[in-house]
């Protein structure tokens, strides 16, 4: 079905940015390497000038440039709700209710069930709100990443006014297996999208301490215990807090509830109103600020500006991590990695083992490429032939599909959910999938045996 010119050579830049990410403990480094390894086994030796042509494309390209300009905005976002103070008002607010680490947790936990829209918005406001709460209850910020990155993509496609739920069902609606109707089709979906029930399920169990912590979650609820919040490698993650800690105590702006509810208000609204676009939903929420800030004397019109300009400096290092992410998308787009994996297994699927395959291929392909939408548009037109031809559920075919896109932007450790939490949360992206990963595989294990037996009997 499709052309295999570098066949298994197509895993080796993935194999390339595991190896070192793992050494080094870095991303964008490996990142980089690897998208140099591609770019040598696609041009060979006049690599370095394609290499920089992909960059320049794939910085040019909308979709990039919308994915980096959504984390400046939210930095503008961020940075004035640390200046003007709102952020100690909520906290002020949610000490009232919230008496325990548990319930620091929880609250995370509703929170991000609240802003489902889009798992960039979840990422960004939830650990950027969340973290000077938990602060408070000694939770390790990789505890936190992972609480908050587990409530973005998994509440997303469960429920179907979302980005996420928009794309599929634009990607359902373009299919000539399932009608027009993408709405339809995606409800129908739902009820079989195992791995974001079983990932939320596991995640308040984990809250309330009912799974075994692993061994790293241990050491890091005894290095937080003792006032160390941050793993090993994040000491600049650090710094940059004690200095916001010190600019806190002498920050003398009054904590006023509006300064933080108003804007998130007109975030969620704009977004919602414009089709769901987040950019139109955070200038909104930034012009809400303004002008909100400026009536009620919080902020002057310098402070302003220049808190704007601070929260797009902050996240000039995510930008470039980015950019890195989405060219080695493009280089593993050109070498056929996807298509090389999905040959390789076609053979083996039968009806009984469909769901779970398509699960498992869609999973291995989302945490190894970063590429979740793009290799669900690529397997869709195969597994739905498939389930028609073998008379398997189609609904259940395509919760598995999800379920597996959903695994791969939950633990990529170079995707751009993780990315976004990592940011937001202030830990590396690696700090956070040593607690996540060995969560999130359990969580496929699970449902890999629960499409089985629906397979079984459906």
């Amino acid at each position: 079905m499709f052309g295999e010119p570098y066949g298994i050579l197509s895993l080796l830049p993935i194999a390339v940015v595991v190896i070192f990410a793992l050494i080094t403990k870095r991303v964008i480094e490996p990142l980089l390497l690897g998208t140099v390894v591609g770019a040598i086994l696609l041009y060979g030796l006049s690599f370095f000038p394609n290499w920089i042509g992909d960059l320049l494309d794939t910085m040019s390209d909308p979709d990039v440039v919308w994915t980096m300009v959504i984390p400046a905005l939210f930095g503008v976002l961020i940075a004035m709700f640390g200046i003007s103070n709102a952020g100690t008002a909520f906290r002020e607010l949610a000490l009232k209710y919230v008496k325990s680490r548990e319930n620091s947790l929880l609250a995370t936990y509703i929170f991000g069930i609240i802003i489902f829209m889009d798992e960039y918005m979840n990422a960004l406001l939830i650990g950027g709100t969340m973290r000077n709460l938990t602060d408070k209850f000694k939770v390790p910020r990789e505890v936190l990443a992972y609480v908050t990155n587990s409530t973005g993509t998994p509440v997303s496609v469960l429920i179907p006014f979302s980005s996420w739920a928009v794309f599929l069902m634009g990607l359902y609606g373009s299919s000539e297996f399932l009608g027009s109707n993408g709405f339809t089709t995606y409800v129908s979906t739902i009820p079989f999208m195992i791995y974001p029930m079983v990932t939320l399920i596991i995640l308040l169990l984990f809250i309330y301490n009912k799974v075994p912590m692993t061994r790293y979650v241990k050491e890091a609820v005894k290095r937080a215990e003792k006032g160390n919040l941050f793993p090993k490698g994040s000491n600049h993650f650090s710094d940059e807090i004690d200095d916001e800690v010190q600019k806190d105590q002498v920050n003398t702006k009054k904590p006023r509830l509006i300064n933080f509810v108003l804007p998130i208000i007109s975030l969620v609204i704009g977004t919602i109103v414009f089709d769901m676009d987040l950019i139109i939903g955070v200038i909104i929420a930034i012009a809400t600020c303004f002008i909100l800030y400026r009536l009620n004397g919080t902020m002057t019109y310098s402070e302003l500006f220049e808190t704007s300009i601070k929260g797009i400096q902050d996240m000039v290092e995510l930008i470039i991590l980015i950019i890195a992410i989405f060219l080695l998308v493009k280089i593993n787009e050109d070498l056929g990695t996807i298509e090389f994996v999905i040959n390789a297994v076609e053979p083996i699927i039968t009806p009984l083992l469909l769901p779970g395959i398509t699960l498992l291929v869609v999973a291995f392909l989302g945490f190894t490429t970063g590429n979740y939408w793009g290799t669900m548009g690529i397997v869709l037109p195969i597994i739905l032939p498939l389930a028609h031809a073998s008379d398997v559920n189609t609904a259940l075919v395509l919760g598995a599909m999800v379920s597996g896109g959903v695994f791969g932007s939950h633990v990529c450790f170079f995707g751009d959910s993780v990315t976004l939490t990592s940011a937001s949360t202030q830990v590396s992206n690696m700090a956070q999938i040593r607690v996540s990963l060995p969560y999130a595989l359990a969580g496929l294990i699970i449902s890999f045996f629960i499409y089985l037996g629906l397979g079984l009997i459906m």
